[in-house]
């Protein structure tokens, strides 16, 4: 048997695996719009795609809700194995479709694709619950680390899976993701294993002591909560639909062929791998109060906008007219070749996107802990994942439309309401902020600190749960 060291260890590699293997089998269909809409068996219409997109967030919206309250009654690790055992089971729909023909593949990839989203946002929020509490001194840079590699599942998706679809068409291009999504519940049933064998005594006092009316502690919540979780709507909301409707876009609009709109697409979850480790680091290091998180989510959100805009009305250099994924086809005879597509001003733009979106995006999952109340935890992670999936869920079936500059625009206008958010949010908490550490407000029973501990302690402390 490891020892607690070791078995601590065993069940961040666990959780980080299963993010990882979460965030591929999602994106896999971002990579795919113009073959899922041209090819057989799916030939789906635009409208069929964005409804795909629609079902896959939608539940999310309440799931992550039940899940938190779930987690409250049963505990975090069980309650993250079993919709890990949903996700596998959509998984394998979405596997199996490719082999369907008619309407029956789009059936089957609708129920699989349905059944994933309802597990998606519960399996990204409850590690939150069973694995903060034992790595409270360093949970900040720990979110860094685990945020760099669920992206890194992004990052994998739109390099690979236009090389998987060149070698194998859509049956290979659904089929690697599914297995790979599905194979996450193993790791699910051995970190709940985990779970279980470094506390089962401690784990079922803490849910003993949680055991209160939760509606007597929903309206404790301060305002500072809801504003943040807004503010977290509309950075999911700004971005996330924009890796389902991005590479079409690109191709559009730009004349790129699908392989590079994609790996433009790998710029936004590019930047969150690399961001995301040190700057968790960077936080825990210095102590970074509620407040200034909440004023540094305002500040990186903040460029998103300008770079929706830009993407979205930026024309070909030299003002050429945009170049259709076909259009080389119709060079004939003696008419010139069509001129390549100039490639920087859309590539700084989406760098611009993904380097705002790898701080914000952490910040929101580095600032929980810290304005969430402890007892709380868990349900309040559940509210915040619900919160993250309301935007990306809603506009493609209520707003998007056949025009994507216009829906970019409106992207661009959910990421202004969010800088707004998090703004009022960071005045808000001014005078109530909290220099803690994330870890010690999860500490239920730990004397309050009124001031941030000094680097010796940290160190000490880092080492400490080191040995």
């Amino acid at each position: 048997m490891p020892s607690p060291c070791g078995r601590r260890c065993l069940l961040v590699v666990c959780v980080a695996y299963g993010l990882f293997a979460n965030h591929w089998a999602r994106d896999s269909l971002g990579a795919l719009e113009v073959p899922l809409e041209s090819d057989a068996p799916y030939s789906l219409s635009a409208r069929r795609y964005n409804a795909l997109t629609s079902l896959y967030f939608l539940p999310n919206i309440g799931v992550p809700i039940l899940a938190g309250v779930l987690a409250h009654r049963f505990g975090a690790a069980a309650t993250y194995a079993a919709f890990f055992a949903i996700a596998a089971a959509g998984n394998g729909l979405v596997g199996a479709s490719v082999a369907a023909g008619g309407g029956g593949a789009f059936g089957l990839l609708l129920v699989g694709r349905a059944l994933m989203g309802i597990a998606y946002e519960a399996v990204d929020v409850l590690p939150i619950g069973f694995v903060s509490p034992r790595f409270r001194d360093t949970w900040t840079a720990l979110v860094g680390l685990l945020n760099g590699v669920n992206r890194l599942g992004s990052v994998t998706n739109f390099l690979l899976e236009p090389l998987l679809y060149r070698a194998g068409g859509l049956p290979l291009a659904l089929s690697v993701p599914s297995a790979v999504g599905a194979s996450g519940l193993l790791t699910a049933l051995l970190a709940r294993g985990v779970d279980a064998s470094l506390s089962r005594a401690d784990e079922a006092a803490a849910q003993r002591a949680e055991e209160e009316p939760l509606r007597t502690s929903l309206r404790s919540l301060p305002r500072v909560f809801f504003l943040f979780l807004l503010g977290g709507a509309c950075v999911y909301g700004a971005v996330v639909p924009f890796w389902f409707i991005g590479a079409k876009h690109l191709q559009s609009r730009f004349g790129m062929p699908l392989a590079t709109a994609d790996a433009l697409l790998l710029l936004p979850e590019g930047m969150i791998a690399l961001v995301a480790p040190p700057f968790g680091l960077l936080m825990d290091r210095r102590r970074w109060s509620l407040t200034k998180r909440l004023y540094w989510s305002a500040a990186s959100l903040a460029p998103i906008p300008v770079a929706l805009l830009l993407l979205a009305w930026l024309g070909p250099a030299g003002g050429a007219p945009a170049l259709g994924p076909n259009v080389t086809t119709l060079a004939a005879g003696n008419s010139p070749p069509p001129a390549a597509p100039n490639l920087l001003a859309p590539a700084l733009a989406t760098l611009v996107l993904g380097t705002g979106y790898a701080f914000a995006q952490n910040l929101i999952w580095a600032s929980l802990t810290l304005v969430a109340p402890p007892k709380l935890l868990n349900l309040c992670s559940g509210l915040t994942g619900s919160s993250l999936n309301l935007l990306p869920s809603a506009l493609p079936l209520l707003f998007f439309g056949a025009n994507s500059s216009t829906n970019l625009t409106t992207l661009a206008a959910v990421g202004a309401v969010g800088v707004a958010a998090y703004s009022w949010a960071a005045v808000e908490s001014t005078a109530r902020d909290r220099p803690l550490l994330p870890a010690a407000a999860t500490v239920a029973a730990a004397a309050p600190l009124t001031a941030a501990p000094d680097g010796d302690d940290f160190e000490e402390r880092l080492d400490a749960l080191v040995e």
